[in-house]
């Protein structure tokens, strides 16, 4: 079973974007299923940005913008990673195209680099995300200060309960396109890892070494990031490419967000797919598939562990061989001064030998969570939750810091990915809460 993304756009769709009218399209939360319609934008004209392009948070951005560099007529074009760089970049580049969150966008225009009312296409990549994570106030204020700009909304389902009253007054009667959107019956079953967009190359052989499959097939939407899996090209049971095709495999291996034509695909050719999703996109995920299971990556913590179980082996094996006299000798006397233990552990780091370094205090990293005072959350809501459905132990939750939209969890960094998934989903005081890894 073969994939395309190839949506369907008709005559309605096509006018719209002529005339620059509303057009409201639907599509998974990822950069690649933007390309299609950024490839129907009008070429920019004039100085400064034309083109601005919202998305909900860092990662997003990062995304996006990915995908807008991909449209020739779109460039130069600019993702917003840091104020002041940008803020410099804007005063001596004249950029065509920006993708930027909405709070960036309005310290850009409120220190007068970006000129709001020179926008001419305003893409609003997933608002109901931006809802979700309290953005929606900046969201309208970067809206009525582009009201001659054209509205293309982006969303990845145009029922959305948070969407009804943004679309009447943003959307009102323009013509829908589903690009891709979410079964009403999901009946496939996939795992699933939670792997930032930085790391996607290196999980990619992880998961390979650890399953091993004697075939595999590894997916990516995006055909000018081969060059990504140079490393795969020596091994002839890998095969790389945005479609599975009919040549069945053990395991496929999908590096982004799918929608559920390619996950239907990649599940027609594999017995086993797992899909790699950033921490905001597994919502999404899991509307695609009857059962979702988590394939857990090793992490630093494992690896050290796996370090010392070596370590330990090979001074098993030492003893194993005997002819140790001469070392009895030298430390016997120090048997008599300390601890036998720590005479070891001394001998062990003077040969270099020892494990990795740990932190006497445990690491904790924070995490934010879309609930915050204005919904009545308060910090034993959260610790139940943690403790209750994540079911982390009472030792790994640090400092809880509620803010008016939003709360910062100190959680073991050992156990982050653990209390992001078994948050995200979960019930906080009547409000379906969303956990990431802070971004400062």
């Amino acid at each position: 079973m073969s994939w395309e993304f190839d949506p369907p756009f008709d005559a309605a769709h096509r006018a719209a974007l002529e005339a620059g009218k509303p057009l409201l399209y639907v599509c998974p939360p990822a950069g690649w299923a933007l390309v299609p319609l950024l490839a129907r934008l009008p070429a920019p004209r004039g100085d400064g940005p034309t083109v601005l392009v919202l998305a909900p948070d860092s990662p997003d951005v990062a995304d996006v913008g990915a995908a807008v560099r991909s449209q020739d007529a779109l460039q130069p074009s600019h993702a917003v990673t840091g104020g002041a760089r940008t803020d410099r970049l804007l005063r001596t580049t004249p950029f065509h195209t920006l993708v930027a969150t909405p709070a960036d966008v309005l310290q850009l225009a409120r220190r007068a680099v970006l000129k709001l009312d020179q926008i001419r296409h305003l893409v609003v990549a997933w608002p109901e995300v931006m809802a979700t994570l309290g953005h929606d106030t900046t969201l309208e204020t970067v809206l009525a200060e582009t009201r001659e700009a054209q509205r293309l909304i982006v969303t990845t389902d145009e029922r959305h309960d948070a969407l009804h009253d943004f679309l009447t007054r943003h959307a009102h009667r323009a013509p829908t396109l589903i690009a891709a959107a979410p079964p009403a019956a999901p009946t496939l079953t996939a795992r699933y890892a939670v792997v930032e967009e930085s790391r996607r190359g290196h999980a990619v052989r992880e998961l390979l070494d650890q399953v091993n499959p004697e075939r595999a097939f590894v997916w990516d939407p995006v055909p000018g990031r081969a060059d990504r899996w140079a490393a795969l090209a020596a091994d002839p049971t890998v095969r790389v490419g945005s479609d599975p095709g009919d040549d069945p495999v053990a395991l496929a291996i999908a590096t982004d967000l799918v929608s559920a034509a390619a996950l239907s695909a990649l599940a027609a050719a594999a017995a086993d797919v797992i899909v790699l999703v950033r921490a905001g996109q597994q919502p999404y995920f899991e509307r695609l598939v009857r059962t979702s299971r988590p394939f857990r990556l090793p992490s630093e913590a494992d690896r050290a562990r796996d370090r010392a179980l070596e370590l330990r082996s090979r001074v098993r094996a030492r003893l194993g061989e005997g002819g140790l006299d001469g070392e009895l000798l030298t430390l016997a006397p120090l048997f008599d001064e300390h601890d036998p233990a720590l005479v070891a552990a001394a001998a062990l780091a003077l040969a270099g030998l020892e494990p990795e370094p740990r932190s006497e205090t445990p690491a904790f990293v924070r995490l934010f969570v879309t609930v915050g005072k204005r919904d009545g959350a308060r910090p034993a809501d959260l610790v139940g939750a943690l403790l209750n459905e994540v079911g982390l132990p009472k030792t790994s939750v640090g400092r809880i810091e509620i803010r008016d939209a939003f709360t910062l969890i100190e959680v073991r960094a050992e156990d982050a990915d653990r209390a992001v998934r078994g948050l995200t989903g979960t019930t906080v005081r009547g409000r379906r809460v969303t956990a990431r890894p802070e971004r400062r």
